[in-house]
């Protein structure tokens, strides 16, 4: 393969991994859904393997993934093992993707759909997944207008040994048929309330997880998942030893033996699947990406070409969306993966390509500015969903800590409880992050070296609900009654937010302080909770006069807490006082960021290190709700009037790939060019 490739960041390189040595994956894939009914016919029928071809190759995609099974649990094969699709009229379309893109230096990773498969499902219904009731798990889609619709993917039990035996025998059959990349291998997770069929039973009783509750079902998904990907890399391994693997069954969890990082050592990398206009939204990917980054191993994000979602056939999102997402993913190490779905009768819709490949030939315009550099985070993000715990809300508090770091520009990571947590200068605990036995020894040593803390709510409490951060001065005495509340805040703090009490609208801790912790802001409580007998005016009572006894924010040297869920608050109802003390409570403990301090919060500020140069990315793209179900970005935003605030002592700032040194204002302060999207910038010598 001669494709520009990307790969993992050198000073991560020390863990133990599956990936070779010398993997290298493109960073400009399309992942080529193939999902197509039994019900329609002339599958293939318009398919030409050159022109194809050709059209990725003009795209400027040097990776496509393709399909040996689908979630309709059809083959596109000739498979002496699975069901070949009824209306195929190939003898073998996958066989003539890879040849034809192969010929043009284009990877070609295969797709194996794993817990989806409607053929199995209906003829063996046995190897089904079945919840606690006895009733066949499967998935349900929700429309536009909330309507739940006709159709639903049943789920297969990965862990029985008559499904698990039927999809080796296709695995082995692709591998020995086709001159095989890498495989992809879809949908390896549990339904939520299942999985209760013979062979999980079993398992169960084994490991005495016979209880019903969403902790027991994720242990029993952690062991099903882990058999798997243990099992099936190592076939693949034996067989193909340079093939790269992922399997989309991704999670985060702060305990790691739950989440992702419990299976890591049988990929090769990972993939973050990410659609802003699906369920996703805009703000999944970046608290997965600064996650995934810091791992040591080559990642995608996987985006889509569609309006909405994967199967929207006819659906192109606007070029700056695309630009935005794929742009988004090169900033922070990453390569791409963009959706796509491959009509029935085989030729590509012309429209899609020429958006991708309008965007993926800017991503490989620039893809040497990124070579051979590192993230640079400012600080840590520690994860605070726990296995059992309310995973919506711990999703909100993860998002809007990234948020929050994002619009502030202070460059985060996201961590569980196996990182190491010393190269951080603050760590932040968003809103009920628990201290696993794991996590708090190294969180107490962290501290007594001197290393700062922001935390919120209820983050701080070991898994039996006791107050585990003893050496903190304070203590929690319980939840706050009160919903509403309001915060008076200190000026000293923040002058341009205090005079006036802001209302905070979730419940918070009450904490008692110790005589050595500062109080920085007051919390006030309403007149009275609204009721049916006692209420004032439309929404709320206003505050009374007198503060609480117990505050909202207490500081010291080392820490600042938030009795309230902020960040969940902030993600929520967009509550902007709430993110500017976290900025100020920042500026507090570590000073402003490295760059950016001063541009707007819609402006992305991405930086990294390579040897001694410093490399920023400026991104001006900005999702607007104007549509009622999903955020669209339209239009790209400019730079020009905008200032870089730098440390006094940079001098030249470089503009890549014009090689133009941005116009200095002052020590350390830089005119930006009228120029619209992204913006590249680089730092000579600024670590020297």
């Amino acid at each position: 393969m001669n494709a520009t490739k990307f790969s993992v960041n050198e000073r991560d390189t020390a863990t133990p991994l599956v990936s070779p040595p010398d993997l290298r994956l493109p960073g400009r894939q399309v992942h080529l859904d193939f999902h197509t009914s039994p019900l329609i016919a002339g599958v293939g029928s318009e398919f030409n393997a050159e022109e194809f071809a050709d059209r990725f190759a003009e795209a400027k995609v040097n990776s496509v993934t393709v399909f040996a099974k689908c979630h309709h649990g059809l083959s596109y094969y000739p498979t002496t093992v699975g069901h070949i699709h009824p209306g195929l009229t190939r003898l073998d379309l996958l066989g003539e993707m890879i040849e034809a893109l192969h010929r043009r230096d284009i990877r070609a990773p295969i797709y194996f759909s794993v817990a989806w498969d409607e053929w199995a499902a209906q003829f063996r219904p046995e190897w089904c997944q079945l919840r606690h009731d006895g009733s066949v798990a499967a998935m349900r889609v929700v429309n536009d207008r909330g309507v739940l619709q006709p159709g639903g993917w049943k789920f297969l039990c990965f862990q029985h040994p008559g499904y698990r035996e039927y999809l080796e025998a296709q695995v082995r059959e692709v591998l020995d048929m086709y001159a095989v990349d890498g495989l992809f291998f879809d949908i390896l997770f549990l339904d939520q309330g299942a999985c209760w069929n013979e062979a999980s039973v079993r398992l169960r009783e084994e490991r005495h997880l016979m209880e019903i509750d969403e902790s027991t079902r994720l242990r029993l998904e952690v062991l099903e998942v882990n058999s798997f990907v243990e099992h099936f890399t190592s076939l693949v391994r034996a067989q193909v030893p340079q093939a790269s693997i992922f399997y989309n069954t991704s999670s985060s969890f702060l305990d790691s033996t739950f989440g992702s990082r419990s299976r890591q050592k049988f990929f090769t990398h990972w993939e973050i699947e990410s659609l802003p206009s699906g369920q996703w939204g805009y703000y999944h990917f970046p608290r997965q990406a600064r996650q995934t980054r810091e791992w040591g191993q080559p990642w995608l994000g996987m985006t889509g070409r569609f309006q909405k979602m994967w199967g929207d056939f006819g659906g192109i999102k606007p070029q700056p969306a695309l630009e935005f997402e794929c742009f988004r993913s090169q900033a922070h190490g990453g390569g791409n993966s963009v959706g796509d779905q491959l009509p029935p009768r085989g030729r590509l819709e012309l429209a899609a390509y020429d958006l991708i490949g309008a965007v993926y030939a800017k991503c490989e315009a620039v893809e040497s500015f990124y070579e051979g550099s590192n993230s640079l985070p400012e600080a840590a993000i520690l994860l605070p969903s726990w296995p059992g715990g309310d995973g919506t809300a711990a999703c909100k508090s993860e998002e809007g800590a990234v948020l929050m770091s994002e619009e502030a520009h202070y460059d985060c990571a996201v961590l569980d409880d196996a990182d190491e947590l010393h190269r951080f200068p603050v760590l932040i605990l968003p809103d009920s992050v628990r201290m696993s036995p794991r996590l708090l020894p190294k969180l107490r040593a962290y501290y007594e070296e001197g290393g700062k803390l922001i935390l919120s709510h209820r983050s701080g409490f070991d898994p039996d609900g006791k107050w585990a951060l003893d050496f903190l001065p304070f203590q929690p005495v319980g939840e706050s009654r009160n919903a509403p509340t309001f915060w008076r805040i200190d000026p000293a703090f923040s002058p341009e937010n205090s005079g006036t009490d802001r209302v905070f609208y979730e419940a918070g801790m009450n904490v008692r302080p110790k005589t050595c912790a500062e109080i920085l802001v007051d919390r006030v409580l309403p007149y009275f909770q609204r009721t049916d007998v006692s209420f004032c005016s439309h929404f709320h009572a206003p505050p009374q006069p007198k503060s609480d006894d117990f505050p909202a924010v207490l500081a010291g040297p080392q820490f600042v807490y938030f009795a309230d869920p902020i960040f969940r608050e902030y993600r929520q109802t967009g509550n902007i006082v709430v993110r500017d003390l976290w900025k100020c409570a920042m500026r507090r403990l570590v000073g402003e960021p490295l760059a950016g301090a001063g541009l707007p919060t819609t402006v992305l500020c991405v930086p990294r290190q390579r040897g001694h140069n410093l490399l920023l990315t400026l991104l001006h793209y900005v999702p607007v709700r104007k549509a009622l179900d999903i955020d669209v970005i339209e239009e790209r935003m400019g730079f020009a009037g905008l200032d870089l605030r730098l440390p006094s002592s940079v001098g030249v700032v470089v503009e890549f790939p014009t090689g133009r040194a941005l116009t200095r204002i002052s020590d350390g302060l830089f005119s930006l060019p009228d120029v619209k999207g992204r913006l590249l910038l680089e730092v000579p010598d600024f670590f020297a």
